[in-house]
């Protein structure tokens, strides 16, 4: 999918050329190419809340499931006739059509999805998170088999992992290390319940390990990430709306360690941490955090790991240095809520910096563009943040995944309000050097979830001073969103690269020497 230029008139040039001298980089650019992708007439009057992305037919082109909120009255949802079901778009060359089969259309209140191979098979299977209350929609959360060919068996019914709950985003982790994927599925604080560990049994049957693995019953949350953050080669879990972060053990429990640097005090009683995505925003070779409040006003929060003390990662908040201490607007020009819920750390630019990608848009003199604030580097690291008085929309949930497969990151925005399109931006910013890394696990997980990457400068791997970037392979990031299992570098003007990939639970490190840019690399476990 490869739409052409967009012609730009000479005042949104003129915006986006003054966005860029300030950032001494040349401009970002995005096209809105939802219409010509067919996810207009799908996605029309959905109040969407979750989308996940990945290739669930294996035809090597990213697919997307979306969920929505189906309990609300039936005017609400402005261009259909009533609530507007779950659907999953299959692309077909570059044009997303919705998947025959009626299993994975059906109305709930969807808060999280995440396309994850559970079996070890090879083909991606769909986990579904429901958000249902104590009145109103309740249904389950579902588990989909893909049985082949992007062809799924609903195999929820029974299934520990499908109870009732008050669902968010979904962890997805090896957190016992026996290759097989497991589940943690976050349960907000207003429903009732808790965050429950869901340990993958094989056979896609599923146990509650919560009270062994050492987590409280009543833990509350609404965004996770589950990388290693203390070094040992095991996934830690962070839960936001609590903002508590807990540490692997080698026993297979966790203990709480380190939360109280990731604590902030709200402006307002809806001043709720939501999502929450992990970058190595400063080069440093370790995993920073950046949190986003779900409120009006909606703000941005970034922490920076200065490394462990004691076992315990040390973190600092550099919000206010890194040009981040900007406030939202509380309404959109048509007097719809502006708030933030998902984030992302995404180097759309391709300069070796990773930037922060907020899923929401901002009006440039004229077109619509994704709301990036962009590392221009620095210690502790400065952002250009987009004008945000000319905010325009915020979408709850919006994978960043190279959709066209032209190296750079795309934007997908699943729209909640009704009255506001779902927007798929295409990156149309000047071309860099880039490098995509898949993990494919043998005695890890398949996917290769856990696995570290480290990208140098040709001939000095290892070297500190040579690391070009940083990334673990997660798909579990931001608010309600499912993301693709790859690393994906900008790689600036460098053009061969050494690549280290340290693989989850001890299992060994994998070198690659002098690899060339602009392609994927998939590196195998022996």
């Amino acid at each position: 999918m490869r739409p052409g230029p967009a012609c730009i008139v000479p005042s949104v040039l003129l915006v986006l050329l003054v966005g860029a001298a300030r950032a001494g980089q040349p401009p970002l650019h995005f096209e809105d190419a939802a219409a010509a992708a067919g996810l207009a007439g799908p996605l029309r009057g959905m109040m969407a809340h979750a989308c996940a992305c990945g290739d669930a037919d294996g035809d090597g082109r990213l697919d997307l499931y979306v969920g929505a909120f189906c309990d609300r009255p039936h005017d609400r949802y402005k261009g259909a006739d009533g609530p507007v079901p779950n659907v999953l778009l299959v692309n077909r060359d570059g044009r997303f059509q919705p998947a025959e089969g009626p299993a994975l259309r059906f109305q709930a209140r969807t808060s999280g999805a995440v396309f994850v191979d559970l079996d070890n098979d090879g083909d991606l299977d769909l986990y579904v998170s429901n958000n249902s209350k104590a009145k109103g929609l309740r249904v389950a959360n579902r588990l989909f088999e893909n049985v082949g060919g992007g062809r799924f068996r609903d195999v929820s019914e029974g299934n520990t992992a499908c109870p009732v709950l008050g669902g968010r985003s979904v962890g997805v982790l090896d957190y016992d290390g026996d290759g097989l994927l497991d589940l943690l599925v976050t349960v907000d604080g207003w429903t009732g319940g808790g965050t429950r560990l869901y340990r993958n049994a094989c056979g896609l049957a599923f146990e509650d390990v919560t009270e062994r693995a050492g987590l409280p019953p009543k833990l509350v949350g609404l965004g996770v990430v589950t990388p290693d953050l203390n070094g040992d080669g095991r996934p830690d879990l962070f839960v936001t709306q609590s903002n508590r972060l807990f540490l692997s053990r080698a026993d297979g429990t966790y203990r709480e360690g380190g939360s109280e640097a990731l604590q902030y005090e709200p402006i307002n009683r809806e001043d709720v941490p939501a999502g929450v995505a992990c970058g190595d925003v400063d080069g440093d070779g370790r995993l920073d955090l950046v949190i986003v409040n779900h409120a009006q006003p909606a703000r941005t929060h970034l922490f920076l790991n200065e490394g462990l003390d004691g076992g315990v990662p040390r973190f600092r908040e550099v919000t206010r240095p890194a040009g981040l201490a900007y406030d939202f607007p509380k309404w959109t020009p048509g007097r719809l809520h502006l708030k933030h819920a998902h984030v992302q750390v995404a180097d759309v630019d391709l300069d070796g910096r990773p930037d922060i990608v907020v899923a929401a848009t901002w009006d440039s003199g004229g077109t619509v563009q994704p709301f990036v604030c962009r590392n221009l580097g620095g210690t502790p690291p400065r952002f250009h943040v987009p004008p945000v008085d000319r905010a325009t929309a915020y979408f709850p949930c919006g994978p960043v995944a190279d959709i066209d497969g032209d190296g750079r990151l795309d934007v997908c925005l699943a729209s909640w309000f009704p009255e506001i399109p779902t927007r798929l931006m295409m990156n149309r910013c000047p071309m860099r050097r880039w490098l995509r890394v898949r993990v494919r696990g043998r005695t890890v997980n398949r996917m290769g979830i856990g696995a570290k990457v480290r990208v140098y400068r040709a001939g000095r791997m290892g070297e500190a001073a040579a690391l070009v970037g940083y990334q673990e392979i997660g798909i579990s990031e931001g608010f309600c969103t499912g993301g693709e299992a790859v690393a994906h570098f900008g790689l600036g003007e460098v053009d061969r690269v050494d690549v280290e990939v340290t693989l989850p639970h001890g299992k060994g490190v994998i070198r690659k020497r002098d690899m060339p840019a602009d392609r994927t690399l998939v590196v195998t476990e022996p």
